[in-house]
């Protein structure tokens, strides 16, 4: 027993690789990703309506594989969801330095497809994973992590203490990469390959705000789509049997003499005429079916889909929305913005303890009060009247109500605020007065005075 207590603990007195083999076996870590494994495979389209290929019967003198319809809604919404969020890029705002600063390394380090992924395995999983670095360049990028390699630790008071990326590779080889809050190691198996300093603190968690059975996870959506899903699938699938079967090959019936198989025609042969004896009679047996009523529960199962989905139902073709006016626009995806204002406050708080990273990195430290005061908008890509919001911003600029920072920062046709002062400036037209020009040089002044 002693044994093995030791063998838990490593030189330094922090969790060994045994520890962390164990912990990743516990029944929390099983059933997140036993979770996270069946959303992954729902994508790959393992769906449960391919088991009706098991339910291959014989018709007709051949064997009929029943239909399996996969549909493939679930990746529509996921991506739906995230442009809507992050397809237009969000709005940096606060110091003009501490903007100038991080917005450099947003476009150096290809942020605008990190915040995409992190934001599509949050909605696709109810989890993301984000680790933030410096790589040999001296570009500052983020790393994130694939759920289903992703093991964050927390101790029985709900603090995250470690994390860990577990994977096989094709030799089923276990590599192990622990994230310790000041060091990185790298394992092959339990043989330590690597070992570094981690400069930035744990990766970054971020959890949508619908807690799972676990408080420190939060719940994938797909977790409510995907049983509709197969009701639909598997509804659909059976229609088109029922219109192979019973419409499209209906059953002869002769009532009267034995038709013999040298009596039947080829089935390719159109225009064929069947001549029977007197007192005989021959109809199609088919069934018809009742369109209301199937039309009724599909119906039932697409309102409820959207619903769930938080989608307008014409995303996926399921109404016509032409000719509507923009407050009709705003009703319809009023749902959507709910469900982005959530996904919002996850993702503030994630970036964050992004930027807390990336200051750790930085060559040229931002002071306190210039770091304080960095934040960002989110642009919804909704359809809006934009000549709306422009005039009104107009009409609060000319009555004194608006800086022409803010104007700018609001503007949906700017993404780069910096860049954009910039390049008025360079044109002659700077968004500050003269007045307001002159106050860092006055403070820059007093303060040489003052030494």
């Amino acid at each position: 027993m002693l044994e093995k207590q030791n063998k838990t603990i490593n030189e330094n007195g922090e969790p060994s690789i045994y520890w962390f083999r164990n912990e990743l076996n516990s029944t929390e870590h099983l059933t997140v990703h036993a979770n996270v494994l069946k959303i992954r495979n729902y994508l790959l389209r393992q769906h449960s309506v391919l088991d009706r290929v098991k339910n291959a019967f014989a018709f007709k003198g051949k064997q009929f594989i029943p239909a399996t319809i996969i549909l493939q809604s679930m990746k529509t919404v996921l991506n739906f969801h995230v442009a809507y969020l992050v397809g237009s890029n969000p709005s940096y705002t606060g110091n003009p330095h501490a903007v100038e600063v991080f917005s450099k390394i947003y476009k150096r380090g290809l942020y605008t497809k990190t915040d995409w992924e992190i934001l599509y395995n949050l909605m696709t999983y109810g989890n993301a994973y984000e680790y933030v670095y410096k790589d040999i360049d001296g570009k500052i990028k983020s790393k994130v992590f694939r759920n289903t390699d992703a093991y964050p630790i927390y101790d029985s008071n709900n603090q995250y203490r470690y994390f860990v990326e577990y994977w096989k590779d094709n030799n089923e080889k276990e590599h192990y990469t622990i994230y310790y809050p000041t060091h990185v190691d790298t394992y092959i198996g339990t043989d330590l390959i690597d070992s570094s300093i981690n400069l930035t603190g744990l990766p970054i968690h971020y959890a949508a705000m619908e807690r799972d059975v676990y408080d420190n996870y939060g719940y994938a959506l797909p977790n409510d789509l995907i049983p509709i899903m197969d009701k639909i699938e598997n509804l659909i699938s059976k229609i088109d049997d029922a219109v192979t079967t019973l419409s499209l090959n209906p059953i002869g019936v002769i009532q009267g003499q034995k038709v013999t198989e040298n009596d039947c025609i080829n089935s390719n042969v159109a225009g064929a005429i069947l001549n029977v004896d007197e007192g005989q009679d021959f109809k199609w047996a088919n069934s018809e079916m009742d369109y209301e009523m199937i039309k009724y529960e599909l119906d039932q199962l697409y309102q409820q889909f959207n619903m769930c989905a938080c989608i307008p139902s014409s995303i996926i073709g399921q109404s016509n929305i032409a000719n509507v006016s923009e407050n009709t626009t705003s009703l319809i995806f009023q749902m959507t913005e709910n469900k982005g204002k959530q996904n919002i406050n996850s993702l503030l708080e994630g970036f964050y303890k992004r930027w807390d990273a990336m200051r750790k990195l930085l060559v040229e430290p931002l002071t306190d009060e210039e770091y304080e005061t960095l934040n960002c908008t989110f642009n919804f890509t909704r359809p809006i009247d934009r000549v709306n919001d422009i005039e009104n911003m107009v009409k609060q600029f000319s009555i004194g109500a608006l800086s022409k920072r803010t104007f700018i920062e609001q503007s949906p046709y700017v993404s780069d605020l910096s860049q954009e002062i910039s390049r008025l400036e360079a044109e002659g037209n700077s968004i500050y007065s003269a007045e307001e020009a002159e106050e860092p040089q006055a403070e820059e002044r007093q303060a040489e005075d003052n030494e």
